[in-house]
């Protein structure tokens, strides 16, 4: 056998390709080693595949590409020239490629975890997919040799091209998470490589079930909650140190100035411990006399002690939050499966990561809030976090300068915000303030400040905090500032809430802001920003800024094609109840009264615009002049057709009896009321008495009232039947007796006087009623009366009418009606009292 004279080593240039996480260029190439003999022919060879990395760290968006591309071809002895197209074209790639923090902001997700291993070209060993076997042995080694090992099948598994020869190997998979199940409380690195290693598999979803198969997501679990107990005994240790340091030397650290100039010891926090640089220890005397006297030594040595004791636990969270956020990230990846979910909150994530939030690792914040923000849309895990008291650990990481950080939790706090008890805990924290603030300074998360305070603003009480920030003239600027299609939907909502308080109402329209509200607003014909001015108008303070535009509202209610927006002004001109407001010249000249009468028509308009019409009657029926011009206009009878269709309908029937108690005020119109609409309008009113809707029950009797003193003939019968209504019990009982019996035995009625309750037995009463109306040769006897009478009470028994839409409350119209029975214009302080409760729901969000 010819013995070996040469050696040859040949190096083959293979593909280039980027840094799949970082600005680098990744050259692979063969080596390949021949022992030759003495005739040069080969005898031996060995071929293995080899990478290099080439970082460009000069590399921005301001870079020449091409220049740089001749650099790396100049002093990359690998990369041929004819291949100068191609690295410009690489190059160019990681220019516009989005960097980490970016992909972050698209994806929702957070920067990968970084590994232990080094990607230098220097001398470490390079992994090759052939050599698998052999770093697989290296498992079954010591641990310095599994840490070598799991290095080298991190490095293959950080390829995603050899992720799926890598499932096919089942004796490695099973080697690597026996070793992980066996030694990860030997090493953290050990820990983190092979924890890495099944990361990779987790962030496909085709690879879920190796991670699954593997038990690692449960074992994950396991190591997540030993070392957070860790850190709360390294921090233990720390607290008695610092305790020994205090007691030995009678020196405080750190101590905070109360108001009055005494000293009190805070407790030393996370961030000081974990703060980069010295610990400068600003020590004072904790006692007066200074009764301990140490020698300066002495506490030099103590302090070089503690110091230690900081570095030391401060490279041990390092590593262990390293493993933190790995392990985080897996289960975070494989949770994308609701059943996995599941299981994994059963063994107390949501604790672990609450936990977490302790920390200082901005890149471990902000995993553990995107996997917090994940979890927080179901009720069970949101109720978890309410009893950890989550709102009082997240203000302080929006003062974190990480923008992602800031974003993330944003988001948590807008998911959390849809339950009102954390809502209150949001506000009690301060944190309003903060998000006006950020509104300020973030364009990025403006959508989502925006959603939070919306949330807030549907507490009346938190409305009012609004007052007193830059937060509403920062609105409006925005509002106006915007174009119509771009105005975001929080915006507008915020400014709609907000609306219905008086204060917040006052700044709306300061500097001349409503006129460019209201511009706006019939610009695009936009119903949205038009409720806004609604709400606006509901305030007595405001209504007077709204005079100059009531022709134009008044013009738009027959111009208008759309008919949301059309609603939205009725409801803005029925809230404008002003004394000094000409309704009748408003009605006739704006050509309105056509226009009402056939939006009034039942059937012909939506349910909503025609309340809104009938509640502008109301407000208009006040002036004198303009009630005239509806009774002229037979807007009456409407009303009352309009009254027969919807009498299922509280809110309306409540709105219609107002327009006629409006009319009644009036000496030019009450009679029209009485006499004109066939006696129907007080026959109703006598009807619902008995409604059900004590709001309803109010009204009629204040319009009765009115009634009875001018009409002698009602009165008589409006005694009657409130004397019926207030025995009623009495009268059913009394009825339920055998009528014939009683008519044998009882002396016939005397003569009495118009202001008896002889006059009309309760059968004749039900002859002018709307409900029961009367034939002239309809004659009732007393049994036709008892049947008539126990109908009448059946059927308003069976009337069942919905609860009110809008919850009145005039309590006060009796009393009114009380000290005013002398006089017949007696409305003006009813009048007040119903619009300002009828304002106060109806243009409610």
């Amino acid at each position: 056998m010819d013995e070996a004279k040469y050696l040859k080593k040949k190096i083959r240039s293979g593909n280039l390709d980027v840094h799949p996480t970082e600005k680098a260029l990744v050259v692979n190439y063969d080596v390949e080693a021949l022992i030759l003999g003495e005739l040069g022919d080969p005898m031996l060879g060995d071929r293995k595949e080899c990478q290099k990395i080439i970082r460009l760290k000069s590399l921005n968006a301001d870079t020449n590409v091409t220049l740089l591309a001749k650099e790396v071809i100049d002093k990359c002895s690998l990369i041929y020239e004819s291949k100068l197209h191609e690295v410009e074209q690489l190059i160019y790639y990681l220019q516009n490629r989005k960097n980490t923090i970016e992909d972050f902001e698209n994806d929702g997700h957070p920067p990968r975890p970084v590994s232990s291993i080094s990607t230098e070209s220097g001398d470490s060993e390079r992994a090759v997919i052939s050599s698998i076997d052999s770093y697989m042995e290296l498992l079954y080694d010591e641990i310095p040799d599994k840490i070598k090992g799991s290095t080298l099948i991190l490095q293959l598994a950080r390829v995603p091209d050899n992720l799926q020869e890598l499932t096919k190997n089942e004796s490695l998979l099973s080697v690597l998470a026996r070793v992980l199940r066996e030694d990860w409380r030997k090493s953290t690195e050990l820990s983190i490589n092979i924890i890495y290693i099944f990361f990779c598999f987790s962030t496909y979803s085709q690879f879920h079930s190796v991670v699954l198969e593997c038990r690692i997501g449960s074992l994950c679990m396991e190591i997540i909650d030993y070392e957070l107990m860790r850190y709360d005994q390294w921090k233990d240790d720390l607290e008695k140190r610092r305790r020994y340091f205090e007691n030995t030397t009678g020196l405080c650290l750190l101590p905070v100035m109360n108001a009055d100039g005494s000293d009190k010891k805070m407790k030393i926090m996370d961030d000081i411990w974990s703060a980069d640089g010295p610990l400068d220890l600003q020590m004072k005397k904790r006692s007066i006399d200074g009764s301990l006297n140490v020698p300066k030594e002495e506490i030099d040595r103590l302090k070089d002690d503690l110091e230690k004791s900081r570095k030391k636990f401060k490279n041990l969270t390092k590593k262990q939050e390293q493993l933190l956020k790995v392990a985080f990230y897996l289960l975070l990846n494989i949770a994308e499966n609701t059943e996995v979910e599941k299981k994994i909150r059963k063994k107390n994530v949501i604790g672990m990561l609450m936990k977490t939030l302790d920390r200082t690792n901005t890149d471990l914040l902000i995993l553990v809030v995107t996997f917090l923000k994940k979890l927080s849309i179901f009720r069970e895990n949101k109720d978890v976090m309410a009893e950890g008291n989550i709102i009082e650990k997240l203000p302080k990481l929006l003062h974190n300068t990480n923008p992602d950080l800031v974003s993330s939790t944003l988001k948590l706090l807008f998911n959390l915000s849809f339950d009102t008890k954390l809502r209150g805990k949001m506000i009690r924290v301060g944190l309003l303030p903060k998000l006006i603030k950020l509104l300020t300074q973030d364009d990025v998360n403006r959508s989502t400040i925006l959603g939070l305070l919306y949330h807030a603003s549907m507490d009346d009480k938190v409305k009012a905090m609004f007052t007193n920030t830059e937060c509403i003239p920062l609105m409006m600027d925005m509002l106006l500032a915007s174009d119509a299609e771009q105005i975001m939907s929080e915006l507008i909502a915020l400014c709609v809430n907000l609306a219905t308080n008086n204060k917040n109402a006052e700044l709306m329209v300061q500097n001349n802001r409503l006129r460019g509200l209201v511009e706006k607003a019939f610009k695009n014909q936009n119903a949205v920003l038009m409720k806004i001015v609604r709400n606006i108008s509901q305030h007595e303070s405001t209504k007077e800024n709204f005079v100059e535009f009531v022709g134009d509202f008044a013009m738009a209610l027959t111009q208008s094609d759309c008919e949301e927006f059309v609603l939205e002004i009725v409801g803005v001109m029925g809230n404008l109840s002003l004394p000094d407001l000409d309704y009748s010249q408003i009605l006739q000249r704006c050509n309105l009264i056509p226009w009402i009468r056939n939006t009034l028509v039942p059937g012909k308009a939506q349910d909503d615009l025609v309340l809104e019409a009938v509640i502008l009657l109301g407000t208009a029926a006040a002036d004198e002049d303009c009630a005239q011009v509806m009774c002229k206009a037979d807007m009456l009878l409407s009303l009352i057709e309009l009254l027969k269709a919807k009498q299922e309908d509280d809110e309306m029937v409540l709105q219609i009896i107002y327009v006629f108690y409006q009319v009644s005020k009036h000496d030019s119109t009450r009679e029209y009321l009485i006499r004109e609409t066939g006696n129907e309008a007080p026959g109703y009113l006598i009807d619902l008495m008995h409604d059900k809707n004590p709001a309803i029950r109010k009204v009629c009797d204040a319009c009765l009232d009115v009634i009875a003193m001018c009409d002698k003939d009602w009165a008589v019968r409006i005694k009657v039947e409130k004397f019926r209504s207030h025995n009623q019990q009495w009268l059913d009982m009394v009825e339920s007796i055998n009528i014939d019996t009683m008519a044998t035995s009882l002396p016939p009625p005397e003569e009495e006087d118009d202001d008896s309750l002889g006059v009309f037995t309760s059968g004749d009463l039900l002859k002018h009623t709307v409900l029961f109306p009367s034939g002239s040769n309809t004659r009732l006897n007393l049994d036709e009366g008892e049947s008539m009478t126990k109908a009448f009470t059946d059927s308003i028994e069976t009337i069942s009418r919905p609860v009110s839409r809008y919850s009145r409350d005039l309590d006060e119209i009796c009393e009114l009606m009380a000290s005013s029975k002398s006089r017949l214009s007696m409305g003006s302080g009813i009048e007040d009292l119903y619009h300002s409760s009828k304002l106060k729901f109806d243009l409610s969000v």
